[in-house]
């Protein structure tokens, strides 16, 4: 790809300049024509037969020419499909037999539409994601710039900030130009002098133990004097305080690898009008609905197919933005804008929206160089999905990025895809509850018969979820984005519905961390899916009567009893989600890559690989067997994998079992002593990044629909299966 800028901007397609444009032009020629034909009108055999060409022209060329000019085609033949659709759709299906069925049809639709538009910008963003090549910083270390790491900080335990603090003090970097700061909001001012005694004595306490903390681990302790503007205001407060010439800003749970710095800094170094380089949130824990469906360890993470495509494909039009950690940026740049932007509780996007405003740009590296923590219980997971929602949807009303001064085309059609997207809880639960218009109600609101539904309905369906594979089958398994949507939809609609009510009155609520779940229980939140699924088993049965009574309409009968099961399946794998299960284990244990360990017992030494590695403890493989008993302390060495010579930590044998051949499986228990200790876990679990980039490649999926589909459908209904034994087992007295 042609790079401008030093690398800051890509063309969306090969070549020099004067052949970007040509081949713009030529695509967009291509483009029109194909919206021309879409829009011609076709009897029903014509429309089958173009329909079949164009999926099978479209499955051939996913096969045999997925990259390039062939991935272009691939969603243009998908775009020319559900065009079709959408003329047929408009032309001939709106009912408007009476006032309640033309409401219903015209609702459908609107969903229908809005649903096809956030297709249609998905497409434009990840078109041609931009694949960067890897920098690291030059060997002279006079050049480079100071760097401030700033770790903004409310309600936390001292412990997992401790984690964050120590790995910040690893980060490869002169130590001359590297500074690193604690924002403490638990003990502001303001807290220490609250009414209530005893918040003011834990407010005093927290200070106290803090600014213990960072003495030990070598960061400086920042407080403000009032909570005021959340995250954004603690963050501008610090800047009074810092002169860095770049910062990097890490959640209070976001544990940075060694090499965080070498590999972003770089970019500043070439582009002087960079103002972000943005790296991904990468999670070790699985997040509630993972952990309730037992899904973690197969599927990628929810967050992988933005990390992983989206912010590749922003990044092609100089669009990726600032998500409010894991990121540098340059501190003369913020200065401008008055520091990090408030107006919304999505500063980290408004931010990046102003400064891309005014001419500056950003780079997105896609390389995990954080390790941080999914929120743990499903009330606390909706709690952070609820602020993004209300955020983006500020956003979209307050900055409107298709009006924003300043933005390119390509940035603007890139916020509005993100923004927009956040609208999404009212047409997931139009298109779950539409069914029911019809089989409990009789209304009319989409006239179509089996025919017509089979070749210009279908092809469509099919065309969309092929291109989905197509773009995100090995980051998103299919259908598993509409089972995270639905479970939002029923919180996130009463949070949209406030922010249209009143744009600024959202507030900024802290994501809770560090929850840990001692038992299994159903949800809260469950109540509204057990009166959709009644409604939906009534669908069923009105279904029925419909297709036995109403033998002239038993086509359509026959398509939407059909939806409403695959609606009622979804609902069921919500059910498995909404049964929260309990965490086996005090702190995430993640798989290492070419780790080994020492192991210095009484009875000698034994070697072995790391096969995985917590805060907490270890499990070794040892090559041969050795006479140790659980109970027993050794001290361990970690070496291999990059780590660089490691001191030895003490632990205690947890557990030993004989494993294949002469080999020995060893469970080792940290029993550090002191923040040396402690940092040399925390550098062998965290420290390097290429760990978390193996982490990811295991769970990278082949896009093969049909194992994603029984995969999801089997844990899904296995889940919803123990929730309802669940819920009709009495409970214990």
């Amino acid at each position: 790809m042609a790079i401008d800028r030093a690398g800051a901007t890509a063309t969306a397609f090969d070549g020099s300049k004067a052949e970007s444009l040509f081949l713009r032009a030529l695509w967009v020629m291509l483009a029109g024509l194909l919206f021309l034909v879409a829009a011609q009108p076709l009897d029903l055999i014509s429309q089958a037969i173009l329909a079949g060409v164009a999926l099978v022209s479209l499955f051939a060329l996913r096969t045999f020419a997925p990259r390039g000019y062939g991935r272009i085609a691939v969603l243009m033949l998908a775009l020319f499909i559900s065009g079709r659709y959408f003329f047929w759709r408009t032309f001939n299906t709106l009912a408007f037999d009476d006032p309640f069925s033309f409401l219903g049809s015209v609702t459908l639709y609107t969903a229908e539409l809005y649903g096809f538009t956030i297709f249609l910008l998905g497409v434009f963003v990840s078109i041609r994601p931009l694949d960067r090549p890897e920098k690291v910083i030059p060997v002279d270390p006079d050049p480079l710039p100071t760097v401030d790491i700033l770790v903004p900080s409310y309600n936390e335990d001292p412990a997992l900030l401790e984690t964050t603090l120590l790995a910040a003090a690893a980060i490869r970097y002169p130590a001359e130009k590297l500074r690193i700061y604690l924002l403490d909001d638990g003990a502001t001012d303001q807290k220490r002098q609250d009414p209530d005694p005893v918040k003011a004595q834990a407010a005093e306490q927290r200070r106290k133990d803090l600014r213990a903390l960072c003495n030990r681990t070598g960061a400086s302790y920042l407080a403000r004097e009032r909570n005021e503007s959340a995250k954004a205001g603690n963050i501008n407060a610090a800047l009074e305080h810092i002169d860095g010439d770049l910062i990097l800003i890490l959640d209070a749970d976001h544990v940075p690898t060694r090499d965080i710095l070498e590999r972003t800094v770089v970019w500043f170094m070439e582009n002087p009008k960079l103002f972000l380089v943005q790296t991904p949130h990468f999670f070790i824990n699985p997040d509630p609905i993972e952990r309730n469906l037992g899904l973690f360890e197969v599927m990628p993470s929810e967050n992988e197919m933005f990390y992983r495509v989206i912010q590749r494909g922003l990044d092609t039009w100089n669009a990726s933005f600032f998500c409010g950690s894991a990121a540098v940026l340059r501190r003369c740049y913020l200065d401008e804008i008055g520091g990090v932007t408030g107006e919304t509780i999505t500063e980290d996007a408004e931010t990046a929206l102003a400064l891309h405003a005014r001419g500056y740009d950003s780079v997105y590296v896609n390389r995990p160089m954080v390790a941080g923590l999914a929120p743990e219980s499903l009330s606390a997971f909706i709690t952070q999905r609820s602020r993004w929602t209300q955020g983006m949807v500020q956003i979209f009303l307050l900055k409107n990025p298709l009006f924003h001064r300043g933005l390119t085309i390509r940035q603007r059609l890139g916020y509005l895809s993100a923004s927009l997207f956040w609208f999404f809880p009212f047409a997931r639960l139009v298109f779950l509850l539409a069914p029911l218009a019809y089989l409990l109600f009789g209304l009319a609101i989409y006239k179509a018969n089996l025919g017509q539904v089979a070749f210009y309905t279908v092809p469509h369906i099919i065309g969309i979820v092929a291109a989905s594979n197509f773009m995100y089958g090995r980051v998103r398994w299919q259908f598993v984005s509409e089972l995270y949507e639905l479970m939002l939809s029923f919180s996130c609609l009463g949070a949209i519905i406030k922010v249209l009510r009143s744009p600024r009155s959202p507030t900024f609520i802290v994501t809770p961390k560090g929850d840990h779940l001692e038992d299994d229980f159903i949800s809260t939140l469950a109540t509204p899916f057990y009166v959709v699924i009644g409604l939906m088993l009534l669908g069923v049965a009105g279904g029925f009567y419909r297709y036995y009574h109403f033998p002239l309409n038993r086509d359509l009968t026959v398509v939407v009893l059909l939806w409403n099961l695959f609606n009622l399946l979804l609902m069921v794998a919500a059910l498995g989600i909404l049964l929260e299960r309990r965490q086996r284990r005090s702190a995430p244990r993640v798989a290492t890559e070419g780790m080994r360990a020492v192991l210095t017992l009484k009875a000698g030494v034994a070697l072995g690989r790391v096969e995985d590695l917590s805060i907490g403890g270890a499990r070794m493989c040892a090559e041969h067997a050795v006479s140790t008993q659980p109970g027993e302390t050794a001290h361990v060495s970690f070496v291999g994998g990059g780590l660089g010579a490691q001191p030895s930590v003490p632990v205690e044998i947890a557990g030993v079992r004989a494993s294949a051949g002469d080999q020995q499986e060893i469970r080792l228990r940290f029993q550090s002593e002191n923040v040396q200790e402690l940092a040399v876990i925390v550098n062998a679990m965290h420290g390097r990044s290429r760990s978390w980039q193996a982490f990811q490649s295991r769970r990278t999926a082949s896009n093969n629909v049909i194992h994603q589909v029984m995969t999801l459908t089997a844990h899904g209904f296995r889940g919803g299966l123990v929730h309802i034994a669940t819920l009709l087992t009495p409970k214990a007295s």
